[in-house]
């Protein structure tokens, strides 16, 4: 009997063992099954069904955004990270995406190359220098250089070899142009866009390499162009100069040079002498943009202010568009300001204020001679806590009131960014937004509008340094769902 006992339970462990061996096989059927149907619902994905048309589109916002940087330094976040190669990254999604990526020469055409290592050029490099100048084919080339050693060096031979596909160029360095001596000989017939003021150390002027560019039309430079350069047509110059103005006339000389300029930015750290020059002062219908950038100064005394000489000396009637940038270490009025507003009649509809202590009086008195602005920035970053500009008395005055002239009446987007800890008024903001936004189609909408008034449609209101309680902003969330774009946001995060 035992004998018949051991041998049932032994055919049942026999039996145990192949029912386990037939479920661990349908559990790898199962797996296949699963595997094949999410391969199949990937097909019914909505990115599937995008046009490749479409799908290009989207690719080509993403390299666009996100220049492909290549080091000469090998490392896992280095070269051959993905996050720093989008064309290398989006095609090796799938084989549609790798198919459209390598068909789109101009997804690769997007290239930054940093030559910092003192150690020599590693191969990988100027191989991956070598794919990406393949597989852009013919496309114009968007460079951006940044160079640190000498003119020895195969990737960058291979760039220069492309000079003529070259339609930005980008240089940044400490010191001179080490392949200078190649590049005088080069010529740059599609080149659109030059950017060189992140060379801070130029030896002569940079910009005589770059005279075989009859295309240039944007220029980025710490050298003033010289007077025999051909830029007639410059249409956007920006220029940083350490070394400051040696007199307005020099700026003068400048727009003389550029008769189709249309858009200025000018950043100084010092005038070299007294403001105010009779003989440089002049018009110019053609500017219709003007950026004014005065750096900080870490120690004397500034001769002159960037923005009165610009102020005092200069008329634009055809100015629409006007950022300030100052100095903490000094103080501004805005009378410069008024006086050039009246003399050049200009109709300003975009204006910035960044970092330049000013009163909130004489703001609101700048702001009155400007009602045509559509499009206002304050930023009080850099600002001494007793002299920001963003205060409840601006806020009450940008308030509109049905019996009085309003200030700045056509406004549409206002963005205030603020620094400071002391209490802000967020009643009297709330009040000023609320008094600016008429729900679209309704009667007060139209009798504003019948007085000049228009609609706010875009609110920005930003701390660096305190939070933001959301239930206080409750009433602006109520506009935001009603149309109107609204962000506060503090060290807490967005909280409207």
């Amino acid at each position: 009997m035992l004998a018949l006992a051991d041998k049932d339970i032994e055919d049942y462990d026999l039996e145990i063992a192949r029912l386990h061996g037939q479920i661990m096989i349908m559990k790898g059927e199962k797996q296949q099954h699963q595997t094949g149907r999410a391969k199949l619902c990937s097909l019914l994905s909505p990115m599937r069904k995008l046009p490749n048309e479409i799908l290009f589109r989207i690719l080509q916002l993403v390299c666009d955004s996100v220049e492909n940087r290549l080091y000469d330094f090998n490392d896992e976040e280095g070269m051959h990270a993905i996050p720093y190669l989008p064309a290398m990254a989006v095609s090796s999604v799938c084989t549609r995406w790798r198919e459209l990526a390598l068909s789109s020469p101009s997804l690769w055409a997007n290239l930054a190359v940093v030559l910092l290592s003192l150690y020599g050029e590693p191969d990988e490099l100027s191989s991956m220098v070598a794919l990406y100048l393949e597989r852009s084919g013919e496309w114009p080339l968007k460079l951006s250089l940044s160079l640190e050693r000498g003119d020895e060096l195969p990737s960058l031979d291979l760039l220069l070899q492309h000079a003529h596909r070259w339609e930005t160029f980008t240089y940044q360095a400490q010191d001179r142009l080490p392949f200078s001596n190649k590049l005088s000989q080069l010529h740059f017939p599609s080149l659109l866009e030059l950017d060189i003021s992140r060379f801070p150390r130029q030896e002569g002027s940079a910009l005589d390499f770059f005279e075989h560019a009859p295309r240039l039309c944007t220029l980025a430079s710490t050298k003033v162009p010289p007077p025999n350069a051909p830029f007639n047509q410059l249409k956007s110059l920006q220029f940083s100069m350490r070394m400051g103005l040696s007199s307005p006339t020099e700026l003068a000389n400048i727009l003389n040079n550029c008769p189709s300029l249309k858009y200025l930015s000018i950043e100084l750290k010092r005038v070299n002498q007294e403001v105010r020059d009779p003989t440089a002062q002049g018009t110019w219908h053609n500017i219709t943009s003007l950026a004014i950038v005065e750096w900080s100064v870490e120690y004397g005394s500034l001769p002159g202010s960037c923005s009165e000489l610009v102020f005092s000396s200069f008329c634009f009637p055809s100015l629409n568009e006007l950022v300030v940038e100052g100095s903490a270490e000094r103080t501004y009025t805005t009378d410069t300001l008024i006086s050039f507003m009246t003399t050049s009649s200009c109709i300003i509809t975009t204006f910035t204020l960044c970092n330049l202590p000013v009163s909130d009086v004489d703001l609101i008195a700048a702001l009155r001679v400007m009602p045509s602005i559509l499009h206002l920035e304050i930023n009080d970053c850099h600002y001494p806590p007793q002299q920001s500009p963003i205060s409840p008395h601006l806020m009450s005055s940008l308030r509109h009131q049905s019996t009085s002239v309003a200030l700045v009446p056509q406004l549409h987007s206002l963005r205030l960014i603020s620094k400071h800890k002391e209490p802000f008024d967020d009643a009297t903001f709330i009040s000023m937004v609320e008094s600016r936004w008429f729900k679209p189609g309704s009667d007060l909408s139209a009798a504003m509008f019948s007085m000049g008034k228009a609609c706010i449609r875009s609110i920005v209101l930003t701390f660096s340094w305190r939070e933001v309680d959301a239930e206080v902003y409750q009433s602006l969330r109520n506009l935001d769902a009603e149309g109107l774009r609204v962000v506060v946001a503090g060290t807490n995060g967005v909280q409207v």
